[in-house]
């Protein structure tokens, strides 16, 4: 006869013997870097980074200035004595301040969309971290569920020995072949699962879609959870959407400058030149120019108080998000500290007795002192276990990459 608890220490030999690859920070932060690298929003995101960064070259101190041609129609006498051509010529001078605040908005932006980048770097970085743990957890599933039907053949195989016995029936393997063949379909649908999971990653990561990957593992124990009130304190200077609305602030306080300078009259320098066609010089003047904007004062008054509204409620957002990072925070933390916790207690004592209790059930049924679905029952129970372990430790995992995204370590 086959050895009853043959079935029991499947699972840590068969975990044993597949070569596998370790899901830690090492790993996965090769995959936020891959997914940056090629995902198409990072690289949109970089290019208005870029776009933003040229902007500020587009920033100019001096208008364009602008040349004129008149030609007189009149006598010969007074063309001869007055000049019959004029060429004029004419510079805006800058308005003090609007140079300085419209270098001011365009770095605000270049700022603004830098983070922007940073935090759609981020974004696909951890997508594709979680995939990556998904993928691994995908892995352990599919270890399990072969351990658990290399123990039901073993057990299958156990049970047509004990039929064998004049006194005994066939119909427990029966049963056991009926629940071996749940199983392997079971197992083929966590194979189709883990080969979706594995397409995804490839298109995060600008893989070809059928790029193989080998078998991931998730720790044996979930890391430490970090503190929530450390992370929150950490929000204002590590969140790119906190620091990007920051700079947008900072890019309307330039625009209520811009449009305070809008108000001021625009001077300009103009020079004109007589000449006859004849060759001679005849005459040259230089002017000043000023434009009257009084009578739209009415206008740059309203367009002032709108920008100064703007960055008020610029100021505000800033507060909005910070606070809507924080909720976010928190729950991830709790999440991650519920299901460090959950984890530790089914690698633990819970899992020691319905190891036991399975050991227990299967000499009583060797025995004949217990009926299968004893057996069965109490085995579903340690798969179930074993199983839920090792979603706790994906689920921790995910959301730390949450808390990750969230207040990002700056590198």
């Amino acid at each position: 006869m086959i050895p009853i608890l043959t079935g029991l220490y499947l699972a840590g030999s068969l975990l044993q013997a597949q070569e596998s690859k370790l899901v830690n920070e090492v790993f996965l932060s090769s995959l936020r870097k891959e997914a940056a690298q090629n995902h198409p929003a990072a690289n949109s995101a970089k290019l208005r980074a870029t776009a933003a960064a040229r902007d500020i070259r587009g920033v100019r101190l001096w208008e364009d200035p602008m040349v004129g041609l008149s030609l007189m129609a009149a006598e010969k006498m007074m063309r001869q004595d007055d000049g019959d051509i004029r060429i004029g010529f004419e510079q805006p001078l800058p308005k003090p301040g609007m140079f300085a605040a419209n270098l001011a908005k365009a770095e605000a932006m270049r700022r603004a969309e830098l983070e922007n980048s940073r935090s759609s770097s981020l974004e696909v970085g951890a997508a594709a971290a979680r995939d990556a743990i998904e993928l691994a957890l995908a892995d352990e599933s599919i270890s399990l569920q072969t351990t658990q039907i290399q123990w039901l053949n073993s057990m299958t195989q156990n049970a047509r020995q004990m039929a064998q016995n004049p006194d005994a029936t066939s119909i427990d393997a029966l049963r056991l072949e009926s629940e071996l063949a749940r199983e392997k379909q079971i197992l083929e649908a966590a194979r189709r699962t883990r080969e979706s999971v594995a397409r995804s990653l490839n298109l995060r990561l600008g893989r070809p879609l059928e790029s193989p990957w080998p078998a991931l593992r998730l720790s044996a124990t979930p890391p430490p959870v970090p503190v929530a009130s450390a992370e929150i304190a950490r929000i204002p200077y590590v969140n790119p959407k906190v620091l990007s609305m920051k700079e947008m602030a900072s890019a309307a306080n330039a625009e209520t400058r811009i449009a305070d300078r809008e108000r001021l009259p625009q001077f300009s320098v103009a020079v004109d030149t007589d000449l006859y066609s004849g060759g001679d010089f005849r005459s040259a003047s230089v002017g000043l120019k000023m434009s009257l904007p009084y009578f739209n004062r009415g206008s740059y008054t309203a367009k002032i108080e709108a920008s100064q509204l703007r960055e008020k409620a610029a100021v505000r957002d800033i507060e909005a998000t910070r606070l809507e990072v924080a909720s976010g925070v928190l729950a991830a933390a709790t999440d991650a500290a519920n299901a460090a916790a959950q984890a530790r207690a089914y690698s633990g004592e819970i899992y020691q007795r319905a190891l036991s209790a399975t050991q227990a059930v299967e000499g009583s049924w060797i025995s004949s002192k217990s009926p299968l679905t004893d057996l069965l029952d109490s085995n579903r129970m340690l798969f179930s276990i074993r199983l839920e372990q090792r979603r706790f430790v994906a689920m921790q995992l995910a959301a730390i990459e949450e808390l990750n995204l969230l207040v990002p370590n700056r590198r």
